[in-house]
This record gives C-alpha cells, structure tokens and sequence, in this order.
C-alpha cells in the first residue's frame, strides 16, 4: 500500500519533469534535424584513408565511427566484427561495412587483417584491456571507447604497451574535441588580459541525468535488505560508473592538472560528490569539485563545466559539454560583465570531431593522454566512498 501511494504521488511529478524536460529538448530537436548530411561514397574517398576497424557491432560504434567516417574522405570502415556471426553480418550489410567477422575468433580475426591501420573499439570496459593490449601487438593504433579501463593498473598497462610497441591509444572522450569544449579550456588558461579567467581559482563538473528507475529505486530500497537488493545496487554501481568518469575527465582536462588530490568522497547509489585539489603548476594548487546524480527531480538534467578566477569578477560555465553539437552556451564573465558564446561550427557532431582529432593524431603524433591519472583519481574517489576500485576481472561496466 505504501509503495501503491507513493507511486501515486510519484506520476504527476515524473509526468511535469517530461513536460519540462521535453520543452528544454525540443531546441536540440530542431538541431539533429539540421546537422549536416552530406555523404562521403567509398569510391570518393582519399586513396591513403585511415582504414579502420570495429571491435563490437554495438549502436555507440555506429555513432562514434560509422555515421562519422561516411562523411570524412579521409576515414574509411573496413571491417567488423563481433561474437554474434549474426549480428556481424546484419550490421555489416546495413552500414555498407565491406568485411564482417562472426563468432569466437572474430576479434582476433578482424586484428590480423592487412587492410585494418588502427581499430575501434566499443566493446565493455572489462574487455578493454584484453583486447586493446592484443590491437597493439598486431600493429594496430586504438581508438578505446570510454572508460577506458576498470581502473590506474589497467590503464599503467596500457600505456606501458603502447609506449613500447609505439602505437596510439586515445580515448574515445569525444566531447573533449567539440569546439565549444575547447574553447572553453582555452579560456581557462588565457589570463583576464588576454580575455581569459586564469589564475584559476576554483573548478566545478555538474552531471545530472534523471532516471526514473534509479529514483524509484533510490525510494524504494535500503541498504543491507537482502541479498537481491544488493545484486541491484552493484548494477547501479556499474552505471555509475560511466558517469563518475565523465566528471573526473571533464575536471582534469580543462585544467590541464599535473595531479589530483582526493580530499573527500560520498557515494550514494545513485549519486556522487566530491572534493578535490588540483596541481595546475608548481606553484598553484585550485580547489576542484564534481556531482553526479541520477535521481534528482529537482535537476533533471545538468552537464556543466564551471570555474572561477582569482579575480573574484571572472568566471565561464559551459553548459551541456556533453553533446554540444545539440545544444550548448559558454557563458564568460569578466570583470563583472557576462557574454555568451554558441561555437556549433557547420553543425558537426563530437563524434565526428574525435575521429578527426583521432586520424590528425595519428598523422603528427601529437596527443594530451590523461587516462593514468584519471583512473587514479577515479580509484581514491572510490575507496573514499567505501566501495574500492573495480576489479581486473573481465566484469565491470557495459
């Protein structure tokens, strides 16, 4: 009866978050409506293309690669491959892929093919590294999906393999590549003068995503009930997971952070906070913090970057840094006066900016990797909030 009530109160809640989330959307509606389509036939493309392949015919594939390359002349898809020889087919068929791999030697079928330069892979986070280390080994550069791996030894691994066999492994943190992202680290590190807010003072990552489930669940269950209740709270947990990771990247790389310092740390299942102090140079250190939520009504839906200068009349927040190309603003204030800026270019997505950034990467070499210290800021977070660091196992987010 309890629950049949509060159900009952919950319905006209989560019916005015849609109504009002729906109204905040429709703008970004209008903009997927008019994002650039023009395509790029594979007889038009530049002879000496990226030729990549796909680990995992998975819907993320499609967007980070498949959708980006059909409209870049200097990216081709080669191949796919996946468990499900099925499944490899199907989406090989539908997305013009020439080459398919199905069934339990796909993986390393696709990796020792001649016409595959650097592959893609979006399989889940506790196969990364397994098959990221094999991509190196045969060769192949590596756009990694994020996280890139469950935790700083997974990820010391992996940047000790590509170290030696002088290979890229660039995570696939495509918001990074978008201009408006850009723009604003830019802006974090230009001083008032020269039209910036640096010395930084303080820096803030927001990330809230309303799930209905999780505010259900965040009713509805208690720790410690039983042993079904804590099956449910570890899948929450690996949700989460995607998300905590978002903040901490977002923090470090618009600072370009030498280190981080984990000074507290609060995991509930559905949310996160943290405090933080970042090493910008040798002698300025900035206070740092990040939110994430899944089960707030009262902010159903947040993606923000924000920070302040030592000068108290300097500050920007970038809002929506997640999928920009839908919609954003960078709100910039300088010595007590605000100016907005939209930076959509010709309305390319992030996805397309990444595999742009990742073919010009490969090209000079030149590429900010992050992914140590991300993971080691991601694993004190987690053992300050009592749960410890993901497991080498082969489980692990999806």
């Amino acid at each position: 009866m309890r629950m049949t009530s509060l159900l009952q109160c919950a319905c006209p809640i989560i019916v005015a978050a849609a109504a009002v989330g729906a109204a905040l959307l429709w703008p970004a509606l209008l903009r997927i409506c008019r994002l650039p389509q023009t395509l790029v036939s594979s007889d038009s493309k530049d002879p000496d293309a990226l030729r990549i392949g796909i680990l995992g015919a998975s819907f993320i594939a499609r967007a980070a690669v498949v959708n980006a390359a059909d409209k870049r002349k200097d990216v081709r898809v080669s191949a796919v491959a996946a468990r499900d020889a099925q499944r490899a087919e199907t989406y090989a068929a539908k997305h013009g892929i020439p080459a398919f791999h199905g069934g339990s030697s796909a993986y390393s079928e696709l990796l020792a093919r001649e016409d595959v330069d650097a592959v893609y892979i979006g399989l889940p986070t506790g196969l990364h590294l397994e098959w990221s280390l094999a991509a190196l080994r045969a060769g192949k550069d590596v756009l990694l999906e994020k996280p890139a791996v469950l935790n700083a030894q997974e990820a010391s691994e992996l940047v000790q393999e590509a170290e030696r066999t002088r290979r890229k492994v660039i995570e696939a943190a495509h918001y990074r590549y978008h201009p408006a992202a850009k723009r604003a680290k830019q802006l974090m590190s230009l001083t008032v003068a020269d039209g910036g807010i640096s010395p930084l003072r303080f820096v803030e990552v927001r990330f809230s995503m309303l799930d209905p489930k999780a505010w259900l669940r965040s009713m509805k269950f208690w720790p410690g009930a039983d042993p079904m209740q804590e099956r449910i709270l570890e899948r929450e947990r690996v949700k989460n997971f995607d998300r905590w990771w978002y903040c901490v990247d977002m923090l470090l790389w618009s600072t370009d952070a030498l280190d981080a310092r984990v000074i507290s740390a609060t995991e509930k299942r559905f949310s996160l906070t943290a405090l933080l102090e970042l090493r910008l140079s040798k002698s300025l250190v900035i206070n740092a913090s990040m939110s994430m939520a899944r089960d707030s009504l009262l902010d159903p839906f947040t993606w923000s970057l924000s920070a302040a200068g030592q000068n108290s009349a300097s500050s920007l927040t970038l809002h929506n840094f997640g999928f920009p190309f839908l919609w954003h603003r960078l709100d910039l204030t300088r010595l007590g006066v605000t100016q907005s800026e939209q930076l959509y270019g010709l309305g390319e997505t992030t996805f397309e900016h990444q595999l742009g950034t990742f073919r010009e990467t490969l090209r000079s070499g030149e590429y900010e990797d992050t992914m140590l210290l991300t993971m080691r800021t991601v694993d004190r977070i987690l053992e300050l909030g009592g749960l410890g660091a993901f497991p080498s196992n082969g489980a692990g987010p999806t």
